[in-house]
């Protein structure tokens, strides 16, 4: 039972700390997601992320339970066949290496803002601290995201405890955000108003919080995909891979509840006075108003889901150019030329551009790989049957 439980916090910890990112842990994607809405709307948002989440979280393990791949790139075929499939991995990984890049500017923005230090600075760090991560092997990989995501869940559940019984904190405050969406201060997304989606008349105008809360959840599976099926492989049957799979998606939205807490309960304390602006690192402004001498330590608790998201895609990459393969001397000269793109290009080349095109039709894609794995689940399931 305790190895079992052990097990459990591991993947939900590593689903975490994969799928937290800069966007996330800064509090930008939850506030335009989720926050934006505010209360109680932003609830429709968490439960249409929840649900699409614990379908496919949970179909994701089963399969990577059941099913060994030799290659990453037999399990786009696996769940699209040969055309989708081509153009899913094609787009997965577009995605991942546009993702990554960004994180390196994140980083190094993130120490800039908070200490002053040079852009460089955060950017070397980060490639420093992933690449010794992901050279100590997939296990590593794998222990230190399932610790990270854990410690990311219990910094965020404290600070939402504190925001319910500190006085300058309100939920109140929340019914500030429909008036800061609609001042520009406060971007809400809309999928569908970004291009090419945009070109089509009248679909921006079914944008709804469930909607939101639905494709945000799907988006996400675009980049982790890879990272989750590895996930499966650690349950021992098909019961606890399904059981497993629906509390990492209620453990991960959870976390997204938390740092909406935090974030609409402090919404007084996000805009910038001066720009009258939306602040690049919300959640921190709103630590900062809670705790002035402590902020720093949300410094520490953004850079960690930074360099996570990092450290998972590095690997998620290292896998498909040596599928199968345990660590070499050729993957570790592919992880060190990465690491040091990231670094030098990470901050030069927009792949903003690129990332916010791609984000529009990201949960989309990933909406159409849930379909495609809960049909192959079953198909699978069908064709045992018959066999036996």
């Amino acid at each position: 039972m305790k190895n079992k439980i052990t097990n459990l916090l591991i993947i939900v910890g590593a689903f975490i700390s994969y799928t937290v990112g800069a966007g996330f842990a800064s509090g930008n994607e939850v506030l335009q997601f989720f926050g934006s809405w505010g209360f109680p709307e932003s609830l429709l948002a968490i439960i249409g992320a929840v649900i699409a989440a614990a379908v496919y979280c949970g179909f994701i393990f089963a399969i990577g339970q059941k099913v060994n791949f030799e290659k990453p790139s037999e399990s786009y075929f696996f769940v699209g066949g040969k055309i989708l499939g081509w153009f899913i991995q094609i787009f997965v990984f577009a995605f991942i290496i546009g993702t990554f890049m960004l994180m390196f500017s994140g980083a190094g923005s993130l120490l800039n803002q908070q200490w002053g230090l040079p852009q460089w600075v955060g950017a070397v760090l980060m490639g420093i601290i992933s690449g010794v991560v992901v050279l100590g092997g997939h296990k590593t990989v794998e222990n230190v995201l399932g610790s990270a995501g854990i410690v990311i869940l219990c910094y965020v559940f404290i600070f939402a405890i504190i925001s319910l019984i500190n006085p300058g904190s309100s939920i109140d405050q929340a019914s500030g955000a429909a008036e800061a969406v609609a001042q520009g201060k406060v971007w809400q997304a809309n999928l569908f108003a970004m291009p090419p989606l945009s070109w089509i008349p009248g679909l921006a105008s079914l944008n709804n919080p469930f909607i939101t809360g639905v494709l945000y959840s799907t988006m996400c599976l675009v980049s982790g995909f890879p990272f989750y099926l590895t996930l499966g492989k650690r349950t021992r049957n098909q019961k606890e891979a399904g059981i497993f799979g629906v509390i990492t998606a209620i453990a991960f939205y959870l976390c997204v509840c938390f740092i909406l807490l935090i974030l609409l309960s402090n919404f007084d304390s996000l805009i910038n006075p001066v720009t009258e602006e939306m602040y690049a690192f919300p959640v921190m402004a709103a630590v900062d108003s809670i705790w002035p001498a402590g902020s720093w330590t949300y410094v520490i608790i953004i850079f960690t889901g930074i360099f996570t998201t990092v450290t998972g895609f590095l690997w998620v990459m290292k896998d498909q150019f040596f599928p199968g393969q345990e660590m070499n001397g050729k993957s570790k000269i592919f992880i060190i030329v990465m690491l040091i793109l990231g670094i030098t290009l990470g901050g030069v080349i927009p792949f903003s551009a690129l990332i916010n095109f791609m984000f529009s039709i990201a949960g989309f894609v990933g909406l159409l790989m849930t379909i495609c794995i809960v049909a192959k689940y079953f198909i699978i399931r069908r064709s045992e049957k018959l066999t036996n």
